[in-house]
């Protein structure tokens, strides 16, 4: 019987070798940890290859979206469809209006809008920003001395 592996911890799956390209262009590959079929449709996530994977169903068929995070209390405060939004400027103005509404990016708030159609880039970038800068009342771990 094998032990946990780290994947089982973590949910983050690693293929062992390179990963062969269906003819759908999903990657296919083996976990290096638990060595259970894998595959994935950017080379970034990966996910088992048997069973339902709930994620890739959101992705594909939710459409686009506007999230408004509590990030100190991890709640989902609102979600709006945007989905029958097309133009992008009608799109900003309505994320804007969220922000005036809700506060967001004021002083003593916790409150992050992320919109399901950001490029994962710009999503990466946001949230390694919102990491360097602590909450009013957060106490800032820091390791360097």
């Amino acid at each position: 019987m094998k032990a946990l592996t780290q994947c089982w911890f973590t949910r983050v799956h690693m293929p062992e070798a390179r990963p062969y390209k269906e003819d759908d262009g999903t990657l296919t590959s083996y976990c290096r940890h638990c060595e259970r079929p894998i595959l994935s449709w950017d080379r970034h996530r990966w996910f088992l290859a048997d069973g339902f994977n709930i994620t890739r169903l959101a992705e594909t068929v939710s459409g686009r979206f506007v999230v408004l995070l509590d990030s100190i209390d991890e709640t989902i405060v609102g979600r709006w469809s945007i989905a029958h939004i097309e133009d992008p400027a009608e799109i900003e103005a309505f994320k804007a209006a969220i922000i005036e509404q809700h506060g967001v990016g004021q002083p003593g708030t916790s409150l992050e809008l992320y919109d399901s159609g950001d490029l994962r880039a710009a999503r990466t970038q946001a949230k390694r920003a919102a990491a360097r800068r602590a909450p009013s009342g957060a106490t800032r771990l820091s390791a360097s001395f």
